[in-house]
């Protein structure tokens, strides 16, 4: 059978069919489907940040979001020189409709003197079947920028997601330098830099979308005119809910702190404020996240007055927003007060008694032996005394 070139297409198949006295069978006939076209990607280089430099080290990262095909190489420049020490690749992938888009990304890492001392050029290369993408950074003029998460006190009584992106560095510099952020490339409107903490750091304000923040879609800043970017999203943890867990005190005197544990297996961001009674939410110091064999914990210590907590009507209560929740807009709530029974401890409140209890353990043993040889001595010291009392009459 033939048929013309425009009618031999992946849409139309032809059957072809066959019959005898045992029955019919038949087949489709179609041509290959077109391969899904090539995706360039699109490459970021960010620099490290004043908190990570404080730590000693200057960690690069270079990502490429949303190619195809998957073949792809990193490579990266120090000087014009390239290096292939202290990198480290990590790749993921995701379907968009009958196309599969990949995203990866290259980490690299040199001393902080090396970065902030000199006048050395970090490039990144980023090689694909539709063409090398090229990212360069140098530390110039002393200017970082670092974006903070949100302010929980937006979140909670406002429901909105506030960031900041704070200029730090040269005092001229961080005066002059403008920021812009964008959400998956849509421009944010920035609130004016009025607010100046001191004169070598310059913060900027910006909302983001509540639900594209929960979403865990990346917000990403830069310092226009200059190669200096800053990305930052929602670790969306294991998808699990949390468990949340208040510890109350036995023992106190003036003043009373409760501690509230939020856990899971592998715990992303959490946000975490108090309320006592009916009053508003109120912030509380938070730990950073505590990483344990099984588990990853961050606990919340909230501290008020030994006459407010003894009070039969009040009520204490945790609030913690996550990813994972139906309602992303109202907290996971868990309420305690001095009426009810205290929780029996659990996990690491065991955990920091148990070589108290083991010590008091042998010091008990320890105890009763030292008696029992102390009897054992004196026993046989009066034999011996007595015979020899009874020896000389």
């Amino acid at each position: 059978m033939r048929v013309k070139k425009s009618d031999w297409n992946p849409q139309n198949p032809y059957t072809c069919e066959a019959s005898n006295s045992k029955g019919t069978l038949s087949t489709k006939v179609a041509p290959p489907a077109a391969p899904p076209p090539d995706q360039r990607a699109t490459v970021f280089l960010t620099v490290p940040t004043i908190k990570e430099l404080e730590n000693g080290t200057a960690t690069f990262s270079c990502l490429a979001r949303q190619f195809s095909p998957k073949k792809y190489s990193f490579k990266w420049f120090l000087d014009g020189k390239e290096v292939t020490n202290a990198i480290d690749t990590h790749e993921t992938s995701e379907k968009n409709a009958s196309v599969t888009l990949y995203s990866a990304t290259s980490i690299f890492k040199i001393s902080v003197y090396k970065w902030t001392n000199t006048d050395v050029k970090v490039k990144c290369e980023f090689d694909h079947k539709t063409g090398k993408e090229v990212r360069e950074a140098q530390y110039t003029d002393k200017l970082t920028l670092t974006l903070k998460p949100p302010a929980e006190r937006e979140l909670f009584i406002n429901n909105t997601v506030v960031l900041e992106a704070v200029v730090s560095g040269d005092v001229k510099t961080v005066q002059e330098a403008s920021v812009s952020c964008e959400v998956n490339s849509v421009k944010v409107r920035m609130e004016p830099g009025n607010f100046i903490f001191s004169n070598d750091k310059k913060p900027h304000r910006f909302e983001v979308d509540y639900h594209k923040w929960f979403k865990g879609e990346t917000v990403t800043c830069t310092i226009r005119d200059r190669d200096i970017k800053q990305m930052i999203r929602l670790d969306k943890g294991d998808g699990q809910k949390p468990t949340v867990t208040i510890y109350r005190p036995d023992v106190y005197k003036d003043s009373v702190s409760l501690v509230c544990e939020v856990t899971s297996h592998k715990l992303g961001d959490v946000y975490i404020m108090w309320r006592v009674g009916e009053q508003p939410y109120i912030e509380a110091n938070t730990s950073a996240p505590i990483h344990q064999k099984s588990s990853t914990s961050v606990l919340s210590i909230l501290t008020m007055s030994k006459t407010k907590y003894e009070s039969p009507e009040t009520t204490i209560t945790c609030a913690v927003k996550h990813a994972n929740m139906e309602n992303t807009r109202a907290p996971l709530e868990v309420s305690t007060s001095k009426r009810e029974p205290p929780e029996p401890e659990k996990g690491f409140a065991l955990n920091c008694n148990k070589d108290v209890l083991e010590e008091d353990e042998f010091r008990s043993l320890w105890s009763t032996a030292t008696s029992f040889i102390f009897l054992f001595l004196f026993t046989l010291t009066y034999s011996a005394v007595l015979s020899l009392f009874k020896m000389k009459h």
